[in-house]
């Protein structure tokens, strides 16, 4: 370790937050008791609501300060003010879509229990700005001084919700790709490339297809219309106590996020007169997401919904109008000054929107380290999006964290609008529910798969499908539910929800699991967590194996493959090869027709899913035909396939030796949790928090996605939080998160939760008084003056 490295050490050494003793804190009404465990995990004692949401603010920032002002200028777009030029084009992005215009609407909507809340989480976060003894080392490295919103009602305040929003919700990227391969593909392209996701028979309640409108007739529209275009999930699983070995129920869920460092989560223990709840929160926020109280557990995934839709707008010469049945309706605009570090003027953007919503200019790319495609859109599309005109407030996040049974338990989420969540819930009197929640939009016409024409109102949206009929269920029959991001309901559904679901094979794998056995344990579920079967790749490799080898390497490759079992374990061989073979047919198969830009659009750094590897290349191969492979059948097909595995055993040969004895899926699928601060030169071992190799991928239960076309395998989205509850004693309860509960890289807490969560281990949950007071590290005092 250098010496600039040991000395921000030292700094960082300076800037820990007291954990022992007493702390004054200007603005609590009563002292506050912080105990935190053996793992950094802090449980607040309060006397009243507003010490309690006062102390978290105080408490996740003195542990998250930078951490939070990042998720607070993103969420604004105001990253330039510290980074300067470097992100440029992502503030641009955040202003033109008006993510800071949303977060104001928002927050100026709040009720008042919300303002409470925020106030006094607010005041607590500004009072540790006043107390810390030394900035976080963050601010050295960059020499700037901390900043958060001055008040609790500033339009900031509410930007990071906005943007989880909208990193949840990512069907306007799939409508323009759809868009883009029917101009320069032409429809049939469009079919084979997104096809249709089938239902998953019982784990939750049916439904029906939706109803008139669809792909082909919105596409045949703005084909008719004068200026036609020229051309990131989770698991969770609850079990009933018929299925658990305690006789009553166990809870799980891992929800699944970018790859960051520190944790995207914060553990916390939060008890008051009415309220005691324990499990995490996001370190901007206010209240427990993921968790439970003394009566209930509850998990999430993401619903998936579609709840954003572009419309092509036909604008007046002059750029200053929209075109709407008969008239011409003026354009709102904004002019957006984004503060850039190094220069002495700002950079303007001037937003527009029409009555749909933003025009967008540009599209991102990638999950790991997202790129601005500027200009990327051609056309004039204009987003609707829920999730800009409606949030999360902290009152309701509150009511979940109250909740004692199902009933209040449905009544607390049902104004939990955006994002949308598939909510599993169990109770101490033995109950097991599933609540799909968000609003969802009900289209006049169209499915929302593809861009409809703005300047009609046949494609409007008529007001959000009923909170009462969206799906839901308490105590099945089966004895247990699980959801995994997979579409949540059948065919007789009444209404339309989404088609851009992700495939079903982690849900499949999820139930294979639970019904594997008679009952469950904790042991069962985390085995559970950590499952690397694929099922993509049981149906995918026989098919591949159809393939007639020609030379030696081949047949010893594909003898690797013929006796795989499917799992992806991070030793395995047959594993890389299949991934990697994979990956050099979608190269062979999709660039020479979708070309360089669409397919790193479409593939190489498409948000979120590789759907091409698991729901387009099983029915390429079945099927081949010479829009894909040159020429029609077999043999065609086996050409392609035959140079494809060649280019992958050439890779594979450079990354890790010739002798395929030495290989591994590990060895090239990795983890890494680096701060941005960590790719500074020396920085690395201040601001790294752990590397190790990984199994899995997208659509394993242990998931662990990667850029198919990033030039590395390495995991982008992994689970940040596994939780197990049991119902039947909360302190049996385990889970862990990434890393480690503290911002600061002299804490020991730092990274001290890496090892477990790398080998899939857990710690204890201590929630009653005395487990608490057992796994007690220290105890702080907060004081009010």
């Amino acid at each position: 370790m250098g010496d600039w490295a040991e000395q921000l050490l030292d700094k960082a050494r300076a800037a820990m937050p007291p954990v022992e003793g007493d702390v004054t804190a200007p603005g609590l009404r009563a002292p506050v008791e912080v105990v935190r465990d053996r793992w950094g995990v802090p449980h607040v004692y309060a006397q009243n609501d507003h010490d309690l949401f006062f102390a978290q603010g105080f408490v996740q920032a003195s542990e998250r300060l930078f951490q939070m002002e990042l998720a607070y200028r993103l969420g604004s777009g105001r990253l330039s003010e510290l980074f300067g030029e470097f992100t440029v084009s992502l503030d641009r992005f955040v202003r033109t879509v008006g993510w800071n215009r949303a977060a104001a609407r928002q927050r100026s909507a709040w009720d008042e229990r919300s303002r409470e809340i925020q106030a006094a989480f607010h005041a607590g976060t500004r009072a540790w700005i006043d107390a810390m003894p030394a900035r976080p080392v963050e601010y050295e490295v960059i020499d700037l001084q901390p900043w958060l919103p001055e008040s609790p009602d500033a339009p900031e305040i509410a930007a990071p919700q906005v943007f989880l929003a909208w990193s949840l919700s990512g069907n306007w990227d799939t409508e323009l790709l759809r868009a883009e391969v029917a101009d320069q593909l032409g429809w049939d392209a469009v079919l084979d490339l997104f096809p249709d996701l089938p239902s998953e028979p019982g784990p939750v309640l049916a439904g029906r297809d939706a109803g008139p409108g669809g792909r082909r007739t919105a596409l045949d529209l703005l084909r008719e219309a004068p200026d036609l275009p020229r051309g990131q999930g989770s698991n969770n699983w609850v079990v009933a106590g018929s299925r658990s070995v305690t006789g009553k129920p166990l809870l799980a869920n891992d929800p699944h996020l970018n790859v960051a460092m520190p944790s995207v989560w914060f553990e916390i223990h939060l008890t008051a007169p009415g309220i005691d709840v324990s499990g995490v929160a996001l370190p901007f926020a206010p209240g427990v997401i993921i968790g439970h109280n003394a009566r209930i557990a509850w998990g999430f995934t993401n619903v998936g919904g579609d709840t954003q839709d572009l419309y092509l707008e036909r604008l007046s010469d002059d750029g200053t109008a929209a075109r709407y049945e008969s008239a011409w309706e003026p354009l709102t605009t904004y002019r957006e000054d984004i503060s850039v570090r190094g220069r002495g003027e700002p950079e303007v953007v001037v937003a527009r929107e029409t009555r749909h919503g933003p025009i967008l200019d540009a599209y991102l790319v990638g999950v790991p380290d997202p790129t601005v495609v500027e200009g990327g859109i051609r056309d004039t599309y204009a987003l609707r999006f829920a999730g800009l005109e409606h949030g999360i407030q902290p009152s309701v996040v509150d009511a979940l964290n109250r909740a004692a049974d199902f009933e209040s338990f449905r009544r607390a989420v049902r104004d939990w609008d955006s994002p949308g969540q598939n909510m599993v819930y169990a109770d101490v009197d033995g109950a097991i529910g599933y609540q799909s929640t968000g609003l969802h939009p009900i289209r006049r016409r169209g499915d929302g798969t593809v861009p409809v024409p703005g300047w009609t109102s046949e494609f409007e949206w008529d007001g959000w499908v009923p909170f009462d009929e969206l799906p839901w269920s308490l105590d099945p029959e089966q004895g247990y539910l699980a959801t995994a991001n997979n579409k949540p309901h059948d065919e007789a559904y009444p209404f339309l929800l989404g088609r851009d679901f992700l495939p079903p094979f982690r849900a499949r794998r999820i139930v294979q699991l639970l019904t594997a056995r008679d009952t469950h344990d904790i042991d069962s579920f985390a085995a559970m967590h950590t499952d690397t079967t694929s099922l993509p790749a049981a149906e995918i490799v026989p098919l591949l194996l159809e393939t007639e080898p020609e030379t030696e390497r081949q047949k010893r490759a594909m003898a690797l493959l013929a006796g795989w079992d499917h799992d992806l374990s991070a030793d395995s061989a047959a594993a890389a090869i299949y991934q990697v073979w994979s990956g050099r047919i979608a190269e062979a198969v999709l660039k020479p027709r979708l070309g360089d830009r669409l397919f790193e659009h479409y593939y190489a750094r498409r948000e979120w899913t590789n759907a091409f590897q698991y729901q387009v290349l099983p029915n390429l191969l079945r099927y081949p035909t010479a829009a894909w492979f040159g020429g029609d059948g077999a043999a065609a097909r086996d050409l392609v396939l035959r140079d494809a595995l060649d280019a992958a055993l050439d890779e594979l040969a450079e990354r890790m030796g010739d002798d395929p004895a030495g290989w591994s899926w590990g060895r090239i699928h990795r983890v890494k949790f680096a701060s941005q601060l960590a790719f500074v030169p020396g920085l690395a071992a201040v601001f790294t928090g752990g590397e190790c190799p990984v199994g899995g991928d997208e659509q394993t239960v242990m998931q662990s996605m990667f850029e198919p076309g990033g030039g590395t395998y390495d995991a982008a989205i992994v689970p940040s939080w596994r939780q197990i509850v049991d119902l039947s004693d909360f302190d049996r309860s385990v889970g862990t998160h990434t890393v480690g509960q503290s911002g600061n890289p002299a804490s020991p807490h730092y990274r001290d939760l890496f090892a477990l969560w790398s080998s899939g281990r857990y710690h204890p949950l201590p929630f009653s008084r005395a487990a608490v007071e057992e796994a007690a590290e220290s105890t702080l005092t907060l004081r009010p003056s």
